[in-house]
């Protein structure tokens, strides 16, 4: 098979997946879908979910959620990012900008993610600093 048909093929069946995919069961990956996100940036969106939920929980971020490599690709603070104090909506917009090279609502990647029961507690936290931001 050439190199146009395989692509024509692939797209085809992205969007055969696209369909599939119920927005209200899976929000975050349809948003990703959507965004065209690429792996790397939704892993090193997750790392920083995580070590955003430790700083809110535990005050300590956990071995588990450093990744130095995953995170020098986008050339993140990492002093910031395992920082013992909590973690703010500026800090995560930082990131945000970092690590995506678009621009998309921060509010609807936070609803999504809430939604798809990511890190609920960590969504609550940033919608709520967003709310607050809203208002001011």
């Amino acid at each position: 098979m050439d190199l146009i048909k395989e692509v024509t093929l692939l797209r085809y069946q992205f969007r055969l997946m696209q369909s599939m995919i119920q927005s209200d069961e899976f929000p975050f990956y349809r948003f990703v879908i959507d965004h065209e996100f690429e792996e790397e940036q939704v892993n090193a969106l997750r790392k920083i979910l995580i070590a955003f939920h430790d700083r809110l929980t535990r005050e300590e971020v956990s071995i588990f959620a450093q990744n130095d490599h995953l995170f020098s690709k986008f050339k993140l603070p990492l002093d910031m990012l395992y920082s013992p104090e909590k973690p703010n909506l500026d800090e995560f917009k930082l990131y945000i900008t970092r690590i995506f090279y678009q621009e998309f609502e921060l509010k609807y990647l936070l609803l999504s993610l809430k939604k798809q029961c990511i890190f609920v507690n960590v969504c609550d936290y940033l919608l709520e600093q967003l709310k607050m931001n809203n208002n001011v």
